[in-house]
């Protein structure tokens, strides 16, 4: 079966979109501290790493993990431009693995999650869906076609 390139281009061009979004999502409102102050994700990962919550993942290392967000949607949107679907599929895939596993380490916190956590772990997921459906829902193409 062949598939024409558009096809790919355009659902790259989605997963590129949806991780632009969700980098957007972190700079949100994401963690309620109480007496009326809210973090974004950034935030609240310099605070879990200041008071020890990250300890038994690394403590910097795994507050490094989560600044890479940034990187990551760099990565997946530059490859996109240059024609690499399928890399920037994967590097797609692992930006929304990387925003789920942090929110959902976020939420352990016992702090009251605000609407940057809930969009974070939801474009989080649709990044993984877009970037899997460039990569892995094209198991029986066997040829593109540049037109």
């Amino acid at each position: 079966m062949a598939i024409q390139a558009n096809e790919l281009r355009r659902d790259g061009w989605l997963a590129a979109l949806a991780a632009v979004a969700l980098l957007a999502t972190t700079f949100l409102p994401f963690l309620d501290l109480g007496n009326g102050a809210d973090v974004t994700s950034f935030g609240a990962v310099e605070n879990a790493n200041e008071i020890g919550l990250l300890s038994e993942f690394g403590s910097s290392k795994a507050a490094v993990i989560w600044y890479g967000i940034p990187v990551l949607t760099c990565v997946v949107v530059g490859l996109q431009m240059i024609g690499r679907w399928a890399i920037a599929g994967l590097v797609a895939m692992l930006l929304g693995v990387l925003a789920v596993v942090g929110s959902v380490l976020a939420y352990r916190t016992n702090l009251e999650p605000l609407p940057g956590w809930f969009l974070t772990i939801g474009l989080g997921a649709l990044v993984i869906y877009l970037g899997a459906r460039v990569d892995l829902f094209r198991k029986d193409v066997n040829f593109i076609q540049p037109w």
